[in-house]
């Protein structure tokens, strides 16, 4: 068997050498199932979006879509040159460099008390909107879940194409943490966005048809989908995937920008020891795991969001994600750092050959993700120039690199941090502590696995020199369950289990919780248990924290703190704004983070805002609508439980006004009635049925009384859901609906197990007359 100290690798090195609509504001008509895309005739426009068309257009023909007197193509040479067009936002960061950072200084924050409401359309999702739109010549472009797109004229809001890849229903139960899409990218006339069910759509982006479409999945039957936005390298995007909690092999692939050609597939991780291997790469990723690997689960390292490239370099980088299954010792008996998992890596796009890789996490046991958003600039280190690239990724460091080489200039942590001392700087390792494996003994572990910083973009100011991180201060309970691994195609393979340092069924009220020691010894020692959210300040020069606001909000204590930090926009106009679960943007000084402003907005955020102007006028524009891996707990406090969680697009100005909420959602208690079935199953069934529950339903499903998203409480079924059960669960008989069939995972016992469970859970809260809420529109 190969030993310890031969699959291990410095972590750096480098390698050898539409459906168009009439002029409503209101995008409420769109329908999920259609994807029927239609002309928006400019006859109907023309009175609202005259405004968006450049000054020296002339008046379109009649029935030509207004984009269609769009400006100069979108390609390498304007997206170096962005900075003479600070009115438009190109990219998901809006430049190369990835850097949520408007150039714009119309609001700042001696006037930004005066921002108010410009206008907004209405979205037809309740699951989260992660995604920042984009803007050029006068059009606002976006994403939301499923793969919806959209273009928005950026003066009046109208809605001027639509489109629905009317994905395959069955992808729904494939996602580990929501139904959700981080954007779109644009080139030449086309728009990209990737769908649900791994297909990518190349759009005409005057008109929302299809242009091309590629499907992007080596294996429909294992657990891919895709979440993440694709990116452009020369004249190719590249398009990643989810499902390293299922059984995904992570890869990347480019295809050609006019014809959806693949040009080339890099993967993350091998499939086999010995080779033959798709790439050669892939041989010395092959030499850090162990022989007997578990190679069928896949492996993960799939590359669900950042990348970013740098056109001057010509270099594509990626961030890889976490391990499959988390533990190593099951994973990788004899250890090794699994290359590529949690790394970041140089690509050269027109070869699709690796320049040089960072490992973040050698040997990921935590869910330790490097896919958060990586930031490319230029900083002054020691009195040289040095290209860099920026990361926070989850596992609590924050990452400098010479984006040239790949090599490490710093890391130092940014939030508590137990698992590792330090990162050795000669080495480019981390230093790993007792505390970090958990193979024989429970372990808190900081960061837990939703990680010190997650999906949410931070944003680099280069006027203050800043970068300002949604921080999540929490660790996480880490233990090995008792059950033999057992793999399964298609379903959840991570095995390890976790829980939070919080009240609730995914913390201290849980099963699990029971069988542990408790808080206050696994804690002892061990950073402030308490969950807490922040937005901070930091510079990347020195490593050291400028400010931070805590972003808690009325949660400090428990997991909904997580709902309050969303992504980062910092403009020229030395501000700082994000979104909050509250409904609140929140307008902070660069320099000092004063709140200067709190403008409600009526909806939940997490979605980055973004910033743009037109003729004269600055906007910012944000995506409201939260869900992901927070799930769906909606709770007192948030406005998705005070109006819902549909989506919305919302623009803002100065001199505007106040944003129309939706009708207030009113919640009534009632008695609770005996439930419909008698209770049934033996104690050892309803436990297993319990325990199928929380790896295949609990997720969507969460039971949480009164506070969802939508998705049903499973112990109010009624009396017809009952007899429906096993045709629901086996047969997709709700397929419709988002409820794919699972017959695929679960047996017929299995099934009937889970229904035992959910029987005996109605009744416990029925006899403990917990309050069933009734949700009516006020």
């Amino acid at each position: 068997m190969t030993d310890r100290e031969s699959l291990q690798r410095a972590p750096w090195q480098r390698e050898g050498s539409g459906r168009n609509v009439s002029a409503s504001l209101s995008a409420t008509t769109m329908h999920r199932h259609h994807s029927r895309i239609r002309l928006f005739l400019i006859t109907l426009l023309a009175p609202l979006c005259a405004a968006c068309a450049p000054p020296d257009a002339g008046k379109p023909e009649d029935g030509q879509a207004v984009v269609a007197a769009a400006s100069p193509t979108i390609d390498s040479q304007r997206l170096i040159l962005l900075h003479d067009e600070p009115e438009t936002w190109l990219t998901g960061g809006r430049d190369f460099q990835q850097r949520y950072f408007s150039p714009l200084d119309q609001i700042n924050r001696d006037n930004v008390a005066e921002l108010g409401y410009a206008w907004h359309l209405d979205l037809p999702m309740e699951h989260g909107y992660e995604a920042t739109p984009l803007m050029v010549d006068g059009v606002l472009y976006g994403s939301g879940p499923q793969g919806i797109a959209f273009a928005v004229d950026a003066v009046s809001g109208a809605l001027l194409w639509e489109f629905d890849p009317q994905i395959d229903p069955q992808f729904m139960r494939k996602v580990c943490c929501g139904v959700v899409n981080r954007g779109v990218a644009l080139w030449g006339n086309k728009l990209f966005v990737g769908a649900l069910d791994g297909f990518l759509y190349a759009l005409d982006r005057k008109d929302g048809s299809v242009v091309w479409k590629a499907d992007t999945l080596t294996n429909r039957n294992r657990g891919y989908t895709i979440t993440g936005a694709p990116y452009i390298a020369n004249d190719l995007v590249i398009i990643g995937n989810a499902g390293a909690e299922f059984d995904a092999r992570g890869y990347i692939t480019a295809y050609d920008v006019d014809t959806g050609e693949e040009r080339w597939r890099f993967f993350t991780v091998p499939d086999n020891p010995t080779g033959p291997w798709e790439h050669p790469e892939l041989a010395t990723a092959a030499a850090t795991w162990d022989t007997n690997s578990l190679w069928q689960v896949g492996l993960g390292g799939t590359v669900w969001d950042a990348m970013a490239f740098d056109p001057q370099l010509n270099l594509l980088y990626v961030g890889t994600g976490n391990a499959a299954p988390y533990p190593r010792k099951l994973r990788s008996p004899a250890g090794g750092d699994n290359l590529y998992l949690a790394s970041i890596l140089a690509i050269n796009p027109d070869t699709g050959q690796l320049v040089w890789h960072y490992q973040t996490t050698p040997g990921d046991n935590w869910d330790y993700t490097a896919t958060q958003k990586m930031i490319l600039a230029e900083l002054d280190l020691n009195g040289v120039m040095r290209k860099v690239l920026m990361q926070a990724p989850k596992n609590g460091f924050f990452y400098v690199l010479d984006r040239v080489t790949g090599e490490l200039i710093s890391a130092e942590p940014y939030a508590a941090v137990n698992w590792a001392s330090h990162v050795d700087t000669e080495t480019g390792r981390p230093v790993e502590t007792e505390q970090a494996e958990y193979f024989y003994e429970p372990k808190l572990i900081f960061p837990g696995p939703q990680g010190a910083h997650n999906w949410q973009p931070m944003s680099y100011n280069p006027q203050t020199g800043l970068v300002y991180i949604p921080v999540k201060e929490a660790g996480a309970i880490w233990t090995l369950p008792d059950e033999p691994f057992s793999y399964q195609q298609g379903g959840l393979n991570s095995h390890s289990q976790y829980i939070f340092t919080t009240p609730g069924e995914w913390g201290l009220d849980s099963a699990l919780a029971k069988t542990l020691p408790a808080l206050e010894v696994l804690g002892a020692g061990q950073p402030d248990t308490t969950i807490r959210g922040y937005l901070r300040a930091w510079n990347p020069v020195t490593q050291t924290l400028a400010w931070e606001r805590e972003t808690s909000g009325p949660w400090a204590g428990n997991m909904n703190a997580f709902w309050n930090g969303g992504g980062v926009l910092s403009t020229a106009g030395a501000l700082v704004f994000q979104g909050r679960g509250t409904g609140d943007l929140v307008a902070m000084d660069a320099n000092t983070g004063e709140v200067l402003s709190r403008l409600e907005v009526g909806a939940s955020m997490m979605a980055a805002p973004m910033s743009y102007s037109v003729d004269g006028t600055q906007y910012l524009a944000v995506l409201t609508g939260v869900g992901g891996g927070n799930g769906n707990d909606y709770v007192p406090g948030m406005a998705a439980y005070t109006y819902g969680n549909a989506g919305r697009l919302v623009a803002f100005k100065l001199g505007g006004g106040t944003v129309p909420k939706r009708t207030e959602i009113i919640r009534e208690a009632e008695v609770l009635k005996p439930p419909p079935m008698p209770l049934r199953g033996s104690a050892e069934a309803i436990s297993l049925g319990e325990s199928l529950y929380l790896r295949n339903c609990a997720k969507c499903h969460s039971n949480i009384d009164g506070r969802g998203s939508g998705i049903p409480d499973l112990r109010l079924m009624s009396a017809a859901t009952h007899a429906r059960f096993d045709a629901i669960v086996l047969e997709g008989a709700l397929v419709d609906r988002g409820m794919g069939s699972f017959s695929d995972l679960l047996s017929p016992a299995d099934v009937d197990a889970i229904h035992a469970y959910l029987i005996r859970e109605s009744w416990l809260q029925y006899e403990g007359q917990l309050t069933k809420w009734h949700a009516t529109e006020g």
